[in-house]
């Protein structure tokens, strides 16, 4: 049975295809740790999400059920949730770009990596885990990566967030949380369990007076993604 180390969660999983191995491949774990929890997949998991995502190979879902495990796991035991944005780390610290889909935050994290060059680490550009770990919120490469495979197995703490939206000219400003709570409400999975919501509730709330928070307006250029990355990281483009 294959396990797994993602997001600092050991876990095995028992596998009905090969699909799933291939996309955890740089996530085995084989160390002293215990498990956290072992997982399944059962064959009626898999019919209930192919009637959410019809059309899809029955060994893609299986890999959806999977995260979705490990995505309940980190909420109701390890202080994590999911967010669905674009996570770069650029010299330790992790910059986080939200959006609705087709917006523009993979691209706007190709510019910071033109960018920057070699100081820029794609962490994840589709399905980071947020854990909160000692004081301080990190976040995570997991195997769910995007449909451009852009990511690392690592983890940074994060300096900030940012909402991105489609804009003529560029402009970047600070966002109060309450503003920028509904984004991440939209970009998370909120769990029907009162008990489970009432910690997803906590830890946003938790993160959103912990880390800086950004609303920025931008075209594709590298001009947006230079003022984007001096105005949250406080430094200069080398």
């Amino acid at each position: 049975m294959p396990r797994y180390k993602i997001a600092d969660i050991v876990f095995s999983v028992q596998l009905k295809y090969d699909y799933t191995k291939y996309l955890c491949k740089g996530y085995e774990y084989s160390g002293a740790e215990e498990d956290c929890f072992c997982a399944s997949v059962s064959e009626q998991e898999i019919a209930e999400e192919s009637k959410k995502l019809p059309g899809y190979p029955n060994a893609f879902l299986e890999s959806l059920v999977l995260f979705r495990k490990l995505c309940e796991y980190a909420l109701s035991n390890a202080q994590g949730i999911i967010f669905h944005c674009s996570a770069i780390c650029v010299d330790g610290e992790a910059y986080l770009f939200t959006a609705p889909s087709g917006t523009g935050k993979s691209t706007h994290t190709r510019l910071w990596r033109e960018l920057l060059k070699e100081r820029a680490i794609m962490i994840n550009d589709d399905k980071p885990i947020i854990r909160y770990v000692d004081g301080d919120f990190y976040v995570y490469g997991t195997p769910w990566q995007g449909k451009h495979n852009l990511g690392t197995n690592m983890r940074a703490k994060i300096r900030a967030i940012c909402q991105i939206y489609q804009n003529k000219t560029n402009v970047i400003e600070p966002l109060v949380p309450f503003k920028m709570l509904p984004v991440i409400l939209n970009q998370t999975v909120r769990p029907t369990d009162s008990a489970d919501m009432d910690k997803l509730l906590t830890l946003i709330d938790n993160m959103l007076s912990s880390v800086e928070l950004y609303s920025l307006g931008c075209d594709v250029s590298q001009q947006a993604a230079k003022l984007s990355f001096e105005t949250m990281s406080g430094g200069k483009v080398l």
